[in-house]
C-alpha cells in the first residue's frame, strides 16, 4: 500500500546493491549506498552499465558489508520489505550521506521507488535519484520527490539514438515543480557530450535557462570505451562549458570520477 503502513508484496527487480563514492554531478565525492534497478527504455551508445538493461536476471549482487566488495546473489525479484531491511543493514554500517537509486532506469519501477522514498524519509534518510529525464508521468506519480534528483539530457549524437528534447523539457517542467521549494542544488541537470555536440549542448542550455537560468549544470565529457563516442578535445570541452555558460550561471565539467579511482 502506497504512503501507507505497508508495502504488501510490492516487488523489485535489481541488478545490485552496494555502498560507493559517488562519482558525478554535484554531490560528487559523497559516500553513498546504491541501489541500481534492472531495465532501461534507452540504448546509449556510452552507456556504463549494459548489463543492468539485459534480460531478466535471476539473481542481483548486494555487497556483504559496506566497502567491503564481497557480494552475495540474492534471488529477484525483492519484496520491498526485504530491499528495506537490506538497505537499513548497510546504511547503518558507515556514515552515507544518502541512498542513490540508480540503474538502468529507476522510474521505470514507480511503486517500488515511492514506497522506498517515503519509507526512508520516514526515518530521516536522504536520498538520491538518477534518472534518465523522459518519464514524466512516473515522477508525478510519486507521493514525494527525493531529497536530491540528477536528471540527463541526453543528447542524440553522443547517445546515438532519437532526439528526446521533448520529453526533456517536459520532464524538467515536472521536476522543477516538485523539487523547487528546496535549496538550489538538490535538483540538477547533466549532459554528457561528446566530440562533435557543441550545437546540441547549446540547444539543451537554451532549454534550461528558459526554465532556470540557475540551475546548476553538469556538463560530463563521454569516457572513452571501445565502440563508444569520441571523447571531446580538451578545447571542444572549453567551448562546451563557454557556449552553456552563455545561458546558464552555474555550468561544471565533471567527468566521470569514479572511473578515475577505479570505483565501481
Amino acid at each position: 500500500m502506497i504512503g501507507g503502513a505497508s508495502t504488501g508484496r510490492l516487488m523489485v527487480t535489481l541488478h545490485e546493491l552496494f555502498s560507493g563514492i559517488q562519482g558525478e554531478g554535484v554531490l560528487v565525492g559523497v559516500r553513498q549506498l546504491f541501489v541500481r534497478f534492472h531495465g532501461c527504455q534507452l540504448i546509449c551508445a556510452y552507456c556504463d552499465t549494459p548489463a543492468s538493461r539485459r534480460a531478466f536476471p535471476a539473481a542481483c549482487l548486494v555487497e556483504r558489508a559496506p566497502g567491503a566488495r564481497h557480494f552475495d546473489e540474492v534471488p529477484n525479484p525483492l519484496d520491498v520489505e526485504d530491499l528495506l531491511g537490506l538497505i537499513r543493514a548497510r546504511y547503518a554500517g558507515y556514515p552515507h550521506h544518502s541512498v542513490a537509486f540508480t540503474g538502468g532506469e529507476p522510474l521505470l519501477h514507480g511503486e517500488a521507488l515511492n514506497a522506498l522514498l517515503l519509507a526512508l524519509h520516514r526515518e530521516g534518510i536522504a536520498t538520491y535519484l538518477e534518472t534518465n529525464g523522459t518519464l514524466t508521468d512516473a515522477l508525478r506519480r510519486l507521493d514525494e520527490p527525493p531529497t536530491y534528483l540528477a536528471m540527463d539530457i541526453k543528447l542524440p549524437s553522443a547517445t546515438g539514438g532519437l532526439a528526446l528534447w521533448d520529453d526533456h523539457a517536459t520532464f524538467l517542467d515536472a521536476a522543477l515543480a516538485c523539487m523547487d521549494p528546496r535549496p538550489c542544488g538538490a535538483l540538477q541537470v547533466k549532459l554528457v557530450f561528446a566530440a562533435g555536440c557543441l550545437e546540441e549542448v547549446a540547444r539543451a542550455a537554451a532549454l534550461i535557462a528558459d526554465r532556470r537560468r540557475d540551475l546548476p549544470t553538469v556538463l560530463q565529457p563521454v569516457t572513452a570505451h571501445p565502440g563508444g563516442p569520441v571523447t571531446p578535445s580538451p578545447a571542444e570541452t572549453l567551448d562546451a562549458q563557454r557556449l552553456a555558460s552563455e545561458r546558464l550561471s552555474d555550468v561544471r565539467v565533471i567527468p566521470q570520477t569514479h572511473v578515475m579511482l577505479g570505483q565501481r
